[in-house]
């Protein structure tokens, strides 16, 4: 429920050009107050899986229902948006950045790659996923396209916050259109000139195109 409290804010700060870190900074300077990070997806085989384990015996837990619902709609959310900022995604490639659930880690035990995989395929994008814990016959093994650095690109989704691809910028990356920063890990000076959409920090409207970003 913290998550989503977390990340329903970061929603209505992206829509509305308000950067959610500094206001949850301010917020969490005093001692009553504890918000979380927003993030793209929440995986692990904790989280996701012991509110389904509450509400099996609660049926009437709608709190814990409504948050998980919200956590597990963020992957869409961005890509829905991602589509608005470039007009369509049909034809487009696409890569995921990321496929451990966190950091550091070589697990995709509810990874939100799946579910970005899943939206990005549904608005017609050719999808491809690079993780740094993975190779390609890895990830090709999940029945995704292996991407590697430096090939082309329209759009790039940063799902896994690995310290690597903070230090990623838009050469690694030619031709790409927009990049959705779902962990707030990219910087505006390594991606300069490419718009960049980075949940909660009010960096791009769904009203702009990425064309005029």
């Amino acid at each position: 429920m913290n998550i989503g409290l977390a990340n329903e804010f970061a929603l209505f700060a992206q829509d509305n050009g308000i950067d959610v870190y500094k206001v949850i900074e301010a917020s969490n300077s005093q001692p009553y107050s504890h918000i979380h990070q927003p993030g793209i997806a929440v995986g692990g085989h904790c989280i996701p899986v012991y509110p389904r384990l509450y509400l099996s015996t609660d049926q009437h837990a709608e709190t814990v229902r409504t948050a998980r619902t919200l956590n597990a709609s963020v992957p869409a959310k961005l890509v829905d948006r991602a589509a608005n900022l470039l007009g369509s995604l049909t034809g487009m490639k696409a890569v995921v950045l990321g496929a451990s659930y966190r950091t550091g880690v070589k697990e995709t035990a509810f990874s939100g790659v799946f579910p970005v995989v899943e939206a990005l395929r549904e608005h017609g994008a050719e999808v491809a996923v690079h993780d740094t814990y993975y190779d390609d016959e890895e990830i090709a093994g999940f029945g995704w396209a292996p991407y590697h650095l430096g090939d082309a690109a329209d759009l790039v989704i940063v799902q896994t916050n690995h310290p690597e691809y903070a230090q990623l910028d838009s050469t690694d990356v030619p031709g790409v259109k927009l990049i959705v920063d779902g962990r707030n890990i990219t910087t505006a000076e390594n991606w300069a000139g490419t718009p960049r959409l980075v949940l909660g920090d009010g960096s791009a409207s769904t009203h702009q195109s990425a064309g005029e970003a």
